[in-house]
């Protein structure tokens, strides 16, 4: 984009889908990373996202900061836990931090504080191009909505709920018309939702996987489902924040990638509940709510944010260095493989990679005709006909050497020790030509007679 001046309007990396439609949904973002890795390299990434997530929490923080410090210090920490199997450098965090912003202003709208919620759709215009997740600022909006018009069905002598039904309902209207604000146009509102009804993709990406909580990391997402239900046991939650809960919750169950999402939407509730229910008991046994001396507050607060910013610094530093970087890679990616490809620029013609290789190989290889990859990890722009076939080789189902011969594909990079790595091994027509600990190459030798038909 930056070479050209302009958004790629069709795939330019594979040999498979090279006539797919390009809805770049976060140009934006990579524009912004592009220059920030310019000028910073890996480390300004790092700490951009860093901040953004950064910001999520500070406004998850304003959502509760009346409640007891320790229950919202509590609370914050645990959606930290939670979530750390997503934070990240990627454009996600947008959504996440996005998310916050807006029901930050959902909050203070529908509490009567704010009605800064006016100039959502100018964050709806900027959000529709710096990540697909746009979609889910109306699923906020769509909660608070469906919350009014029950409370105003259940008590029609207070003017104010038809008033925030009316406010509300022109908010989502304007940031329907700001989303159009996009180099995309009307595609832009078709991705997200061709992406959720993806089955491959459900199928294939390990991050759209239902959570599976026999994992150890997700031990903190279910502490924090479980708090939450047994918070409302202790107060009843109002219908909106309800709803939110169960939208989130829904959401998350689905798929793993939304627990970020979960954690946006259900820390501040679960800070609340808990927060009111400590008050009422407090007022109950006249126990006196206070906050720490200043001085001995600010002390402490100075103390820990220096260990944090000690820690932080050892830790990054030990992790920024050039031979961690390099040895990182080397674990992660086919660097190896890639360089053996380098070395012999006339072996093969037509690639199957591995899906989560396939940016890492474009990266080091485009435009090198025979060095197209067969897929790689914007699923969206591949389809689903693509990453079905892709799961056929993958799995060995009876038909993954006709994927291989329709494609024309002689030449296969792939992860060591996998089942279509040991299956290749024995099959005749394939030779092993390259192995390290983390990748293979196999080669075959053939002349086709008939145009691919893949």
């Amino acid at each position: 984009m930056m070479e050209n001046g302009r958004l790629p309007s069709t795939d330019i990396f594979t040999f498979t889908v090279p006539d797919h439609v390009w809805t770049d949904h976060e140009y934006l973002t990579e524009v912004l990373m592009w220059l920030v890795f310019s000028s910073a390299g890996t480390v300004g990434i790092a700490i951009a996202f860093g901040v953004i997530t950064w910001l999520g929490f500070w406004l998850m923080y304003r959502q509760v900061r009346r409640q007891p410090f320790v229950i919202a210090g509590l609370g914050l920490a645990l959606a930290a836990i939670a979530g750390n199997p997503i934070w990240g450098p990627r454009a996600q965090m947008i959504t996440f931090a996005l998310t916050c912003l807006e029901l930050y202003w959902l909050q203070g709208y529908l509490s009567g504080r704010s009605r800064m919620l006016m100039y959502f759709p100018l964050v709806m215009a900027l959000w529709a191009n710096l990540h697909g997740g746009w979609v889910i600022g109306f699923v906020w909006l769509g909660i608070a909505i469906v919350s009014e018009l029950g409370m105003w069905a259940w008590d029609r002598a207070n003017p104010a709920h038809w008033a925030h039904l009316k406010f509300l309902g022109i908010i989502t209207a304007a940031s329907a018309v700001a989303v159009l604000a996009t180099p995309h146009g009307l595609g832009v509102y078709l991705y997200p939702f061709n992406t959720v009804g993806s089955v491959a993709q459900e199928k294939l990406i390990v991050e759209w996987f239902s959570p599976d909580f026999h994992q150890r990391y997700l031990l903190p997402f279910e502490g924090m489902i479980l708090l939450a239900i047994s918070g409302f046991a202790l107060r009843r939650p109002s219908l909106y924040e309800f709803l939110l809960f169960i939208a989130a919750l829904a959401l998350a169950l689905q798929s793993v990638r939304n627990v970020a999402l979960f954690v946006a939407a259900t820390t501040p509730v679960l800070v609340n509940t808990y927060g009111a229910w400590w008050r009422e008991i407090a007022a109950t046994r006249k126990w006196k709510l206070e906050t720490p001396a200043r001085p001995a507050f600010a002390a402490i607060t100075a103390l820990a944010l220096v260990v944090i910013t000690v820690a932080s610094v050892i830790h990054v530093t030990a992790d920024i260095t050039p031979d961690k970087q390099a040895s990182l890679d080397a674990s992660s990616y086919p660097v190896g493989a890639a360089d053996w490809l380098a070395a012999h620029p006339d072996v093969g013609s037509r690639m199957y990679n591995q899906y989560g290789w396939g940016g890492y190989l474009a990266n080091r290889f485009y435009p090198q005709p025979n060095r197209r990859v067969f897929i790689f990890g914007e699923a969206a722009l591949m389809g689903d006909d693509l990453l079905n076939r892709y799961e056929d080789v993958q799995t060995l189902r009876p038909d993954w050497k006709q994927v291989l011969d329709d494609c024309q594909v002689d030449y296969i990079v792939y992860n060591r020790g996998e089942a279509l790595a040991n299956v290749l091994a024995s099959q005749s027509d394939w030779q092993l030509v390259y192995s390290d600990s983390v990748a293979v190459i196999y080669v075959r030798h053939v002349n086709w007679v008939t145009p691919p038909r893949c």
